[in-house]
């Protein structure tokens, strides 16, 4: 086995076996290496100390794994084996060498990222927008323009505007009027604010958020993007229509067009869908006549579009399509007149098939950077974050790094706290470009700095992360000092195991046997003959093979011996035929199919006298009875179910049944008896039974080198709360 799959192995066995690697509510929030004051441990192994949270933990897991509960005292055995061997680990340096350090770390990053702060906003987005994408908005909205970056007096002119618009709409005022005359999004004018239908993705994450959270029929609270201050109406919600793959043939209107002109355009994209109505090619006709010139070679295929990213006349008729290939009428856009051609039509797909694309998407969007942000203030007040304000505003009258940077006297002040943790000025002058903006370098440094920290207190805050770090370290030395203490020396080892084997050679047999025939057919009228002909003992495949001429063989049976020396064949005469003909035909059968066994004759109610031949089946049968799915002789432990037949030991077994609507037919043919296994035979087996037996005689030693003691009286007072508990 080599050392990858190995350490797979291993990992699963500690993960989910001994101590299962799963997160649940935990009892306590104490550290196990750094306990409460009154906690004591319930073993030691000399200085190291186990405490009730890892035990209880573990034995939990363990428990659920199993689906059954084991006495805590019984599970106590096995962890402290466990324990045992890492510190035998630990004590044989493994625990410094840097490749396992390095593995280390990498299991750790992975297991940490469901807690880190940047990982969980990832996943609340994720969910957040799945939501939203199940279902479609139609609103309309009102604009006043100003600056990211606008002064404190343009900016309060702005939202004045806008809050007296909003006021005048809550006091009756219509809103498409509203916004034709006071937005300042230019086509407000034209279209009275009508945004359309819109989903997750197509607005700024703001708006969309404002969108979402207000209902249908009602006008938001004023919300700031980066175009300025918006008040939004939402019209309408709907369930997603998913989205669309179409084809479509454009024909566009000329510059400058007249209304003669456009009446051309529009004689011509109906006469291009007569021509299809007739039946003519579509693919031709759109690298005929297509003004769309990067799509006509291609049949007109489009890319995939939701709601929103289509004019509106287009989206429209598109998704009343239903039907692939399905053509609409004639379409009008300002680029033009089109007829549309459904490709593909998909709903929203599950969480789990779109999350990776929702994840890449997420992080290029402007909702990842926000949702960070406020998550950021709640990390600032989670953890008593404080700002030294003298020295922020000393920084601020500053324009950059490096005009601060001059005053070097200052260096050594705090900049601010986290949790009574201080972070010095010089540091940041250290971790920041020197021609960075002031307020931007700060924003960057308390973000970095918040999440440093709560990276390194998750241990602190997240038990279960805390317990799932340390089942790692420790399951990562056992499979290190397994390796060196039992799995290279079954691999290595040669005489060991052989020696292993000489001593208990009589442990290592095989079990017994039976050589039998199976005949399984693809349903229950395939094997015709009759009911008494199976009662019998008998069994015939299909498609009989007919006797034509007295010790004249048909060409199909000639043809069998191509396959095979050893075939089961039935003959069938339409007359009664003499006992010296049945020899006869026997003798040239058998010349012909040499390893085969003779049934007597047996004669049917038809007149009829069928002549049997029996031999060791393959899979040459398929190829000339219909019917038959399988056909094959092998040999089979005696008691073992095979294809729902239990098969016994009593030679000349044989029984037909109806397996699942198949025909199988099964017949024992020889006993095998039961036999000592050669040291290749046994070997499998063996390399198990040799690694049971070093495991055990390194753990009895383990057991001499080292001092372990066990706080019966706490371990009777977790097992009395763990069972009742679980009552």
């Amino acid at each position: 086995m080599n050392e990858i799959n190995m350490r797979s192995i291993i990992l699963f066995v500690v993960s989910f076996t001994l101590i299962v690697s799963c997160k649940t509510q935990q009892k306590t929030t104490q550290s196990p290496d750094k306990p409460l004051e009154k906690e004591k441990p319930v073993f030691t192994i000399n200085d190291t100390e186990v405490y009730p949270e890892e035990l209880l933990y573990a034995y939990e897991k363990s428990n659920k794994n199993k689906g059954s509960s084991e006495p805590l005292e019984d599970y106590l055995d096995l962890y402290i084996n466990f324990k045992l061997k890492v510190e035998d680990a630990k004590n044989e340096g493994l625990d410094t060498l840097s490749s396992y350090k390095n593995e280390l770390k990498g299991y750790l990053e992975d297991i940490k990222k469901p807690y880190l702060t940047s990982q969980k906003v990832n996943d609340e987005l994720i969910q957040e927008t799945y939501q939203r994408l199940q279902s479609e908005i139609n609103a309309s909205h009102i604009l006043i323009r100003v600056e990211e970056s606008a002064p404190p007096e343009d900016t309060l002119t702005a939202f004045n505007k806008i809050k007296e618009i909003r006021e005048k709409f809550l006091n009756g005022e219509n809103f498409g009027q509203l916004a034709q005359k006071n937005s300042e999004d230019p086509s407000a004018r034209s279209n009275n604010g009508d945004l359309g239908w819109f989903t997750a993705f197509q607005m700024v994450y703001p708006f969309e958020s404002a969108a979402y959270e207000t209902e249908a029929g009602e006008v938001s609270q004023i919300i700031r993007t980066k175009f300025g201050y918006h008040i939004i109406k939402v019209n309408e919600k709907r369930e997603t229509l998913g989205r669309i793959k179409l084809a479509h043939i454009m024909l566009r209107f000329p510059s400058n067009a007249d209304k003669q002109d456009s009446a051309k355009v529009f004689q011509k994209i109906n006469q291009i869908s007569e021509e299809l109505s007739e039946g003519a090619d579509w693919f031709a006709l759109a690298a005929k006549y297509s003004e769309d010139l990067n799509t006509k070679n291609q049949g007109g295929s489009l890319p995939w579009f939701g709601a929103g990213n289509l004019p509106k006349s287009l989206e429209q008729v598109a998704f009343e399509l239903n039907q692939i290939n399905e053509v609409s009428r004639p379409v009008k856009s300002p680029y033009g007149w089109h007829i549309l051609k459904l490709e593909e039509k998909r709903g929203v797909g599950s969480l789990e098939s779109m999350e990776e694309s929702l994840t890449r998407r997420i992080q290029r969007d402007q909702r990842s950077e926000l949702k960070l942000t406020e998550v950021l203030e709640g990390l600032k007040a989670e953890n008593n974050f404080k700002r030294n304000d003298i020295i922020y505003s000393w920084l601020k009258s500053n324009k950059t790094i490096n005009d601060s940077i001059k005053l070097s006297e200052r260096k050594n002040e705090v900049l601010f706290y986290i949790s009574d943790q201080p972070y010095y000025l010089n540091d940041f002058f250290q971790s920041t470009a020197k021609n960075a903006q002031i307020e931007a370098a700060l924003n960057q440094y308390e973000r970095d700095k918040l999440l440093e920290y709560e990276n390194k207190h998750l241990p602190d805050k997240y038990p279960e992360y805390r317990l799932l770090a340390n089942e790692y370290r420790d399951g990562l030395l056992l499979f290190e000092i397994m390796s060196k203490k039992v799995w290279d020396k079954i691999s290595s080892d040669s005489t060991g195991n052989r020696d292993y084997y000489e001593a208990r050679k009589d442990e290592f047999k095989t079990k017994p046997a039976v050589l039998a025939d199976i005949f399984i057919f693809n349903d229950t009228s395939n094997v015709g003959f009759t009911k008494n002909f199976i009662q019998d003992g008998f069994y015939s495949l299909n498609e009989p093979i007919f006797y034509e001429n007295k010790l004249v063989l048909t060409k199909k049976v000639k043809a069998l011996s191509k396959f095979t020396d050893t075939v089961y064949v039935r003959l069938e005469r339409p007359t009664k035929i003499k006992a010296a003909d049945s020899i006869a035909i026997y003798s040239v059968l058998k010349s012909t199919f040499k390893n085969t066994e003779s049934l007597k004759p047996i004669y049917s109610d038809e007149n009829k006298i069928y002549l049997q031949l029996f031999g060791k089946p393959g899979p040459q049968f398929s190829e000339i009875y219909k019917g038959l799915i399988a056909a094959e002789q092998k040999s089979i432990i005696v008691g073992e179910n095979v294809n729902g037949m239990i098969i016994p030991k009593e030679l000349g077994y044989h029984k037909a049944f109806n397996n699942d609507g198949k025909l199988q037919i099964i017949q024992v043919k020889k006993n095998i008896k039961s036999r000592l296994k050669s040291y290749e035979e046994a070997k499998p087996e063996l390399i198990t039974e040799y690694q049971n037996y070093l495991e055990k005689n390194w753990i009895e030693q383990l057991k001499k080198e080292n001092t372990v003691k066990i706080n019966t009286e706490l371990l009777e007072k977790l097992k009395s709360e763990f069972e009742s508990e679980n009552l």
